[in-house]
């Protein structure tokens, strides 16, 4: 008996899941030809020509202190484990939100015992009458007696609760929560991404701290010498008070810059330990130098390649989530059907629970459809239909931004490389300058104010050398970036 009743219960299910599979679902598949935005077939700014960029774009720095750090950040950064636990959240969220397509089987064991008396069902009398009121003695009892009796009962089951996904909302439902999680998924890998990029640019500031440290000091050493030399010439009543006092100054001045360096360099080191998980030491760069090579990217490198950012992926894939919302919202105005169904024993013993003599077994069915809810599923499709909107609009400022990014990158590293060609014959020109004039002023033909001016302007342009050369590292790292990584044409 038990046999033929569980195999009643599986024909059941089987039935119920064959209807499951038969539901309607949205196929809400989205892509960025859907949005009314045009992609241009170039950019605005031409790319330089350079051979395109495979592999890891930072071993292109020829660095390996960078490529120690970068391993670090990938695998102590408290940012990048964070980002991977948010994932790890983020696929449990959408476990939990599609899991309404699927049945829940519960099983249950339960036990009672109660004790019940006659007089409250009106038989007490009756049954008292019956004995003619006599005890156990013979003798008439004056009292009525309450007859009571006890019950008990165990019982083991498997419960089963499931909507039928007839019109396939509940799928659609499933595919939504995924999608969002898919789209979650996208904006953490381009956040884990530029995590890494920042904090390579945030490397490529220490080292420029760590250049123009070096700057000041040599700054400060040339400054000694000129303070030195008027001293000298001072005390021999050749140079006058004047002079010396503003040499002086001039080298207070430099020990002021030189540990304003210094902090700024222990601070960029700070930040840079606690990205890579390291004790914040300020002990990371010293004595480094800024690299004359840079990641190269393609020239041919279309404009909509920007589709490919893990951003704009995300933002795609929002607009299809919110579609199945859509359709999930519709669909909630259409009738349901639910089964609930159960499997087991019930015994007066608990010993005889495992018995197949005390099987019990309940299979039900029930459609409850919407009639009056006070425009409440109506208003919910307006809603989402509204959301679907927003969605695209998001989408298309997306995409508007990312290029207007690329293009303001783009048009800022030729500039950059204007400034880079007019500084560097800066540098030549006023280290000349400087040189020429402390020569002049050894034989006593220029003053010393011209000395001090043209060192300063010397060590002014270096420092601003050095700052460029910064930029244009961080601006090729924004253009990764910007493109969502390496490019292979």
């Amino acid at each position: 008996m038990a046999r033929k009743m569980v195999n009643n219960y599986y024909k059941s299910f089987i039935i119920t899941l064959f209807v499951l599979l038969q539901g309607c679902a949205n196929n809400t598949s989205v892509t960025i030809e859907d949005i009314d935005i045009d992609i241009p077939d170039r950019w605005q700014t031409t790319i330089l020509d350079s051979k395109q960029l495979t592999g890891n774009w930072w071993s292109m720095f020829n660095d390996p202190k960078l490529e120690e750090f970068i391993g670090a950040i990938e695998e102590n950064s408290p940012n990048l484990k964070t980002i991977i636990n948010n994932r790890k959240i983020a696929l449990q969220n959408a476990k939990i939100n599609g899991s309404g397509v699927f049945p829940t089987l519960n099983p249950s064991l339960n036990s009672s015992k109660s004790e019940q008396n006659l007089s409250g069902f009106g038989f007490g009398e009756f049954f008292s009458n019956m004995n003619g009121g006599q005890d156990s003695s013979g003798e008439t009892s004056s009292n009525n007696e309450v007859i009571t009796f006890d019950s008990e009962s165990y019982g083991l089951s498997l419960n089963l609760q499931w909507e039928i996904d007839v019109w396939g909302r509940l799928l659609n439902a499933r595919r939504a929560a995924f999608k969002e999680y898919e789209s979650l998924d996208y904006e953490l890998s381009y956040l884990a991404f530029s995590t890494i990029v920042r904090s390579t640019q945030t490397y490529f500031q220490a080292i420029e701290a760590s250049e123009q440290l070096i700057i000041a000091e040599e700054s400060y050493a040339s400054l000694v010498r000129i303070r030195d030399l008027v001293q000298d010439r001072f005390k021999r009543g050749i140079k006058s008070s004047l002079d010396f006092r503003l040499a002086e100054t001039s080298v207070s001045t430099a020990k002021i810059v030189i540990e304003d360096r210094k902090n700024q360099l222990h601070s960029l080191n700070r930040n840079l330990e606690i990205m890579s998980g390291d004790y914040p030491a300020g002990i990371l760069i010293s004595n480094h130098i800024l690299p004359d090579t840079i990641p190269e990217i393609s020239a041919g490198i279309p404009a909509d390649i920007i589709t490919r950012r893990p951003d704009i992926k995300a933002l795609v894939l929002r607009v299809e989530a919110a579609g199945l919302n859509l359709s999930q919202a519709k669909r909630n105005l259409l009738p349901g059907l639910t089964l609930n169904g159960s499997v087991g024993t019930s015994a007066k013993k608990l010993e005889d629970i495992f018995n197949e003599d005390n099987s019990v077994w309940s299979l039900s069915t029930g459609v409850v459809s919407p009639l009056f809810n006070g425009g409440k599923l109506k208003s919910a499709v307006k809603i989402q239909k509204i959301v679907v909107e927003n969605a695209k609009q998001e989408l298309i400022q997306g995409l508007l931004l990312a290029f207007s990014e690329i293009e303001t990158i783009l048009y800022l590293e030729e500039s950059i490389k204007v400034k880079l060609d007019a500084i560097r014959n800066a540098v030549n020109q006023s280290e000349s300058a400087y040189l020429l004039s402390t020569e002049r002023y050894d034989k006593g033909v220029t003053t010393l104010e011209s000395v001090l001016n043209s060192q300063r302007q010397y060590n002014d342009i270096r420092s601003r050398y050095l700052s460029l050369k910064r930029q244009r590292i961080e601006n090729r790292l924004s253009l990764l970036l910007a493109i969502g990584g390496i490019y292979e044409s």
